[in-house]
């Protein structure tokens, strides 16, 4: 095995490739971007994983390692499918340090057996304003004009087929909520499927700190130690009884298309099963009743927002994979819409969105303007309910008035007018993003939801924090959560945003938990380090470790080695966390645990979590989060033998079995 890095001074433009010795422990990205972390905190990185070069499905992903000036702390994130065309650079990896002097287009081009690197400056603020559609359509915005831009420039010098260009987008110049996106390409025309390295504000980070507006890359770099299919399928064929393809669609049907219930994809799959979990305006469905909750999702998602979906997604199968040959085509559009749950769960129910037209408008607004959507949608839920609310004048903040609103949950559905409504409530929340990105009165906004929660305290005795949800870190650093109303998601880990914790919907004890998060990061980095996609985690996270031994003649446990990156990172990170400090978040865990309780759970731990929060719910906020941080810790110190060993391939297929059993019971409940 044979790693290199290039490394590029962005101060001087003076670049260089180096081998990168095997005694250094780097293996992928990851490791890589946090080795160079420990060496320049300032520096940026982004790169592949050993299997990129191979034919196994989803292994192509792209990881970014950086400062995230939004977490205050080191950050993973990752884009599908974009390592399919870095692997023709013939590098592994890649550092940025330094700054441009102008906002600057990086060229990466791998040809006739030599790399050649150029940087050139790119007034990105005038292509955001609007770049022509070579389509004839409505003038290019934002992150698209800009990416349309650099391919008009350059592609020429290219193979359409082995090129990329990832870029920013406004929000990356003046918020710290900037992502890095890439749409792919097909017959020479960018296509719908847009892919994101998006959580944690890298691409506030790459043109704020280092002036690097966009990237294009590619090349024809043959990999002579790439693996080939026949001997892929010996693994899949040794552990799986199939080929790597057969086993691959088996183990992510959720992803793809699932016949049983006529749906797939995280959009459809998630809607189809969230039922009464469903969170919605600004979180504050948590206060209704299952039974109230049970009636909007059924009719305002199966019947309708899920309904839209299925009929003009899935029945005529428009689908797509992230630029890499992959056959689950997770990516589900309609038209130029790619439609995933979170950023349409964010912005769209999270603010009293439940049409598909409503929606498609939003998302599509945010993702031109480069945000990152499930940031993006937490704050501007919290902003639509504190005006709804009169916490705070609109025309203070340049946002609309609140007569132009329709937000709240409603015990009657049938008061919703749910196609104009969502229309009303889209128009709001394009006017907020405008408003924070180009209006002084909302600059507050620009510094992300922390901050402007706190000046919004200083400002009025109401306490407009107690609204808003999120996580903090560090001094300034925050996070929306996934979306998902399961306490793991709310956990005080090292990296939040991204799946390192245990997020199964089941009550557990918290020490239970800090535990179980500990163990979800180590084997979520099974996938970040190898860049593998996580759709692919549940044959991934059985064999990898057997393919990277054997293939690369490898002498190691791939599992310790993964445990040691995380208690590091963990050991740098984790002084950086902070308690719960809102009401909603507090009443996010106290109305979890009266869920379990409805539902005829007995458990002394549950019964003591609720009976401290209904006497003291601050007080068993701050201790249940203490609970689990200590218990976190104590995982990260007892050593990677009590990690459990992945699941064996029989365990997965079972899982996966009850997966489905429980799927089918949770249908059966939003039946009756």
């Amino acid at each position: 095995m044979q790693q290199h890095e290039l490394k590029l001074d962005l101060n001087t433009g003076d670049w260089c490739i180096e081998p990168i010795a095997i005694e250094t422990n780097i293996l992928g990205p990851v490791d890589y971007g946090w080795a160079r972390y420990n060496q320049n905190p300032d520096c940026f990185t982004f790169g592949q994983g050993l299997l990129a070069g191979s034919p196994i499905p989803g292994s192509r992903r792209l990881v970014f390692c950086a400062y995230s000036p939004q977490w205050d702390g080191f950050y993973i994130s990752s884009m599908g499918g974009a390592a399919h065309s870095f692997h023709g650079l013939g590098i592994n990896y890649f550092e940025l340090q330094g700054r441009c002097q102008q906002p600057s287009v990086l060229i990466l081009n791998y040809r006739d057996d030599k790399l050649k690197l150029l940087l050139e400056p790119i007034d990105c603020a005038q292509k955001w304003r609007g770049y022509p559609d070579p389509e004839g359509g409505p003038d290019l915005l934002g992150f698209y004009a800009l990416q349309q831009a650099v391919f008009d420039r350059y592609a020429q010098n290219y193979d359409l087929k082995k090129m990329r260009i990832i870029g920013v987008g406004p929000a990356a110049a003046v918020t710290r909520e900037g992502g890095i996106a890439s749409s792919t390409l097909h017959k020479g025309k960018f296509t719908g499927v847009v892919d994101w390295c998006g959580r944690g504000g890298l691409g506030s980070r790459l043109l704020q700190s280092h002036n690097i507006a966009a990237c294009i890359f590619g090349g024809d770099y043959k990999d002579p130690l790439a693996l080939d299919t026949r001997k892929m399928n010996t693994y899949f064929q040794l552990h799986f009884g199939q080929s790597a393809s057969k086993a691959d669609l088996s183990l992510t049907e959720k992803y793809r298309y699932h016949p049983k219930f006529k749906t797939g994809g995280t959009f459809g799959m998630n809607n189809l099963q969230m039922a009464d979990k469903m969170l919605t305006y600004n979180y504050s469905s948590i206060y209704a009743s299952n039974q109230q909750r049970y009636q909007l999702h059924k009719l305002f998602i199966l019947e309708h927002y899920l309904k839209q979906f299925n009929e003009e997604t899935i029945v005529p199968k428009n689908f797509q994979h992230c630029g890499e040959p992959c056959a689950v085509a997770c990516k589900k559009l309609n038209g130029k819409y790619k439609k995933d749950f979170e950023p349409y769960h964010a912005l769209g129910p999270q603010l009293g969105i439940f049409d598909q037209r409503a929606a498609e408008l939003l998302n599509d607004h945010a993702d031109a303007m480069g945000f990152d959507a499930i940031q993006l949608g937490g704050s501007i839920a919290w902003i639509m309910e504190i005006v709804d609310a009169g916490m705070i004048e609109p025309r203070n903040f340049g946002f609309p008035p609140t007569d132009d609103l329709r937000f709240g949950f409603t015990a009657d559905p049938a008061q919703h007018h749910m196609v104009d409504d969502s229309m009303r409530n889209a128009q709001y929340a394009m006017a907020v993003i405008n408003a924070i990105l180009h209006d002084p009165k909302a600059a507050i906004f620009r510094q992300g939801i922390r901050a402007a929660a706190k000046h919004l305290d200083e400002q009025s005795s109401l306490r407009p924090s107690d609204r808003a949800v999120f996580l903090r870190h560090g001094e300034h650093g925050h996070m929306v959560p996934n979306q998902y109303w399961v306490p793991g998601m709310f956990s005080p880990m090292p990296i939040m945003g991204k799946y390192y914790v245990y997020y199964g919907d089941e009550f557990l004890a918290p020490e239970q938990l800090g535990k179980r998060n500990v163990e979800r990061m180590v084997y979520e980095l099974f996938s970040d380090n190898t860049g593998i996609c996580r759709f692919h985690r549940k044959w991934s996270e059985s064999i990898t470790d057997e393919i990277l031994q054997d293939h690369y003649g490898l002498d190691l446990d791939y599992k310790a080695h993964l445990y040691t990156l995380a208690r590091a990172i963990n050991r740098h990170e984790s002084a950086k966390s902070r308690p719960w400090c809102s009401e909603r978040n507090a009443d996010l865990l106290l109305k979890f645990l009266e869920y379990w309780e409805q539902a005829g759970l007995e458990d002394p731990q549950l019964q003591y979590w609720l009976q401290y929060a209904r006497t003291d719910k601050a007080g068993a906020a701050r201790n249940y989060w203490q609970v689990v941080f200590d218990a976190q810790q104590q995982a990260f110190a007892a050593g990677q033998e009590q990690i459990p060993d992945c699941l064996t391939p029989k365990q997965v297929h079972e899982q996966e079995q009850l997966a489905k059993d429980s799927c089918n019971m949770g249908l059966l409940a939003v039946a009756e």
